[in-house]
C-alpha cells in the first residue's frame, strides 16, 4: 500500500501543531508588562472585554494560552474575575478566524507568507530584540498553513484507497466513535481548532461525512476543556476558577447541541446539519460553520447560566489560605479620595504583613485570630502579593494630585514597604537555615537562642508598629539599637569552643548570624520610619 499520503498527512499535522504552539508562545511573550497592564485597564466594560478576548483568541489561536495569561493577571490582582470572564469566554469565538481561513483556498498566500518569513530570517530579524517575535510569528503562521496544505493533499490522495474508505465506513456506524476521536485529538493537540482543521481536510476528501465530523468537533470541544483543566491542576484556590469557567464554556454548548444532533440523526428532524447544507455545499465551509456554531452557542449558554453557575464554580475551586492572605483586607479603591483615610488603611495593611514575620519561627501570638493561620509554605508568596498590592495602592494615591505633605507621607510608607519586603526575604532564608542539622552542639544551642531572641524581637516590633505607643517604640528601638557586637561575640564563642568545627557548620554559622544581623538591621531601619527618634533615645546606627 502506498504510504506517502499518510506521511503527508502526518507531516501536515506536525507542521500545523508546531505553528499553533509557536504562535501561542510568541503571543504570550508579546503580552509583556505594558500589554498586561493595558489589558487590566481596558476590561472594565463587558463589550470591551469581549472584543479584547476575540482579538486575543484570533492572534494566539490558543484558549489555553489566554487562560494562563489571565490566571497570572488574576493572581497578581491586576484583573478581577468579572473583568477576566468576558475575555476568556469570547477568546473561544476569536479562534474561529483560523478555522474559516483554513476553509478558503489560500495556496498562493501561504507561499508568499513563507517567502516573507524567509526574507526576515535572511536579514537576521529573528535575532533582533525588536523584530524577533514578529519574524518568528510570521514563520509560525507559514508552518501552520503549509501543514494545512500537506493535510489537504494527503487526504485527497488516500480517498482512492479502498481499505481507508472501508475503515471510515465501519467507524461511522457508531456516533460515540467520532466523539471519542475528537476528545482524544483535542487532548493531544490541546486545541479544538486544530482538530477542526484536521477534520476539515478529511471531509473535503470525502473520507467522513458532515455528521461524522460534527460528532468529532463536539468531542474536540469537550477534550479542549479537559485539556485546559489539566493545565490548571497545579493551581489552587480562586485562580483555578478561570479554568473551571473555560471547561464550562466548552462543555455547556455540547450539552445543548448533542441532544439536537441525536434528534436530527435518529429522529429525522432537520436541524443543524440540514441548515448548514442549505447554506453552502462547500465541505470546508460547512465544518467552519459547525465550529462557529459550537463557539457561539457555548458562549450564549454560559451567559444565560451565569448567575447559577458561579456558586458551583466557587464550590469546585474555593479560595485557599494563600488567596485570603494575598488579598488586601483594608484597602479599597474609594479610599483614594481621602488621603488621610488611605494612609491609615495602608498602615493597618502593613501592620498585617509585619505580623507574618513571627510565623516563620512558629510564633503565632501576634496573628489575627479571626484569620486562618497560613502554613509556612504560603507565607512568602502571600506576603509578596500583599506588599505588591500595597505598593500599587500607594502609587495610585500619589497619582491623585495629592499635596506635597501627603506625597512625603506616601514616600515614607513606600520606604516601609521596601523594609518589610527585605525582612520577609531574610526571614524566609533564616527560618530554613535554623532548621538545618548541625554536627556541633554549641551551634545548635546558638541557633535556638537566636530563634528565641528574634521571635521576642519580632513580637515587640509588631506591637510597636500596631500601637505606635511611645513607650513601645522606645523599647523596640532599644532592642534593635546595637546587636552586631553581641552577635559577633556569640559567633566567636562558638568558634572558640569548637576548635574542630566542620566546614559545613562554619559556613552555616556565618550564614545564620549574618541573616540574623540583617533582620535586626532592617527592623531598626523600619523603626526609624515609624516616628521621629526622640531626644532621649539613642540614634540608630547609620545605613
Amino acid at each position: 500500500m502506498n504510504i506517502s499520503p499518510f506521511v503527508s498527512i502526518l507531516a501536515g499535522i506536525g507542521l500545523f501543531i508546531i505553528g499553533i504552539k509557536a504562535i501561542a508562545g510568541n503571543m504570550s511573550q508579546l503580552a509583556g508588562r505594558r500589554v498586561r497592564e493595558w489589558l487590566a485597564r481596558s476590561t472594565g466594560n463587558y463589550l470591551v472585554g469581549a472584543a479584547v478576548g476575540m482579538i486575543a483568541g484570533a492572534l494566539t489561536q490558543s484558549t489555553n494560552a489566554i487562560t494562563v495569561i489571565l490566571m497570572s493577571l488574576f493572581k497578581a490582582d491586576l484583573i478581577t474575575m468579572a473583568q477576566a470572564r468576558p475575555v476568556l469566554v469570547w477568546a473561544n469565538v476569536g479562534t474561529m478566524v483560523l478555522v474559516f481561513a483554513a476553509a478558503i483556498d489560500i495556496h498562493l498566500f501561504v507561499l508568499l507568507l513563507v517567502s516573507v518569513a524567509g526574507i526576515c530570517y535572511y536579514l537576521d530579524l529573528d535575532r533582533s530584540p525588536r523584530w524577533r517575535l514578529l519574524a518568528t510569528s510570521l514563520f509560525a503562521f507559514g508552518l501552520l498553513f503549509l501543514g494545512l496544505e500537506l493535510m489537504r493533499v494527503g487526504s485527497h490522495e488516500i480517498r482512492s484507497l479502498q481499505s481507508v474508505g472501508a475503515f471510515f465506513a465501519y467507524a461511522a456506524q457508531w456516533t460515540l466513535s467520532g466523539f471519542a476521536v475528537g476528545v482524544a485529538l483535542a487532548l493531544i493537540t490541546q486545541s479544538s481548532a486544530t482538530v477542526s482543521v484536521i477534520t476539515m481536510a478529511m471531509v473535503s476528501a470525502g473520507l467522513v461525512t458532515l455528521e461524522q465530523a460534527m460528532t468529532t468537533l463536539y468531542g474536540a470541544s469537550v477534550g479542549s476543556g479537559v485539556s485546559t483543566y489539566l493545565i490548571a491542576t497545579s493551581m489552587k484556590g480562586k485562580v483555578r476558577q478561570l479554568a473551571v469557567v473555560q471547561v464550562a464554556v466548552k462543555v455547556l454548548g455540547i450539552v445543548v447541541l448533542m441532544p439536537l444532533f441525536l434528534i436530527e440523526q435518529y429522529g429525522g428532524v432537520p436541524l443543524l446539519a440540514h441548515a448548514i447544507r442549505a447554506v453552502t455545499g462547500d465541505a470546508s465551509v460547512q465544518i467552519a460553520l459547525v465550529y462557529g456554531v459550537i463557539q457561539l452557542v457555548s458562549v450564549f449558554v454560559l451567559e444565560a447560566l451565569n448567575r447559577p453557575l458561579w456558586p458551583l464554580v466557587a464550590l469546585l475551586s474555593p479560595p485557599s489560605v494563600e488567596d485570603t492572605l494575598s488579598a488586601p483586607k483594608f484597602l479599597y479603591a474609594q479610599a483614594l479620595d481621602d488621603p488621610d483615610t488611605a494612609l491609615t488603611l495602608v498602615d493597618r495593611e502593613q501592620a498585617r504583613v509585619l505580623s507574618l514575620l513571627p510565623l516563620y519561627l512558629g510564633q503565632f501570638d501576634a496573628w489575627d485570630k479571626s484569620e486562618a493561620v497560613p502554613t509556612r509554605a504560603v507565607i512568602p508568596a502571600g506576603a509578596k502579593s500583599l506588599l505588591a498590592a500595597i505598593d500599587n495602592f500607594l502609587k495610585e494615591l500619589a497619582n491623585t494630585g495629592a499635596s506635597r505633605d501627603v506625597v512625603e507621607l506616601i514616600g515614607n510608607r513606600q520606604a516601609r514597604n521596601l523594609m518589610i519586603v527585605a525582612a520577609h526575604e531574610a526571614m524566609d532564608e533564616l527560618s530554613v537555615a535554623l532548621k538545618a542539622k548541625f554536627e556541633s552542639a554549641e551551634l545548635r544551642t546558638l541557633c535556638d537562642n537566636l530563634a528565641e531572641g528574634l521571635g521576642a524581637l519580632l513580637l515587640t516590633a509588631e506591637e510597636a508598629n500596631r500601637t505606635l505607643d511611645p513607650d513601645d517604640l522606645a523599647m523596640f528601638r532599644g532592642l534593635t539599637a546595637d546587636r552586631d557586637s553581641l552577635v559577633d561575640k556569640m559567633r566567636r564563642r562558638v568558634i572558640a569552643s569548637e576548635r574542630a568545627l566542620s566546614v559545613n557548620d562554619q559556613q552555616m554559622l556565618y550564614a545564620i548570624t549574618s541573616l540574623f544581623e540583617r533582620v535586626v538591621w532592617l527592623l531598626r531601619r523600619y523603626g526609624t520610619l515609624l516616628a521621629p527618634v526622640s531626644a532621649g533615645e539613642a540614634a540608630p546606627a547609620p545605613a
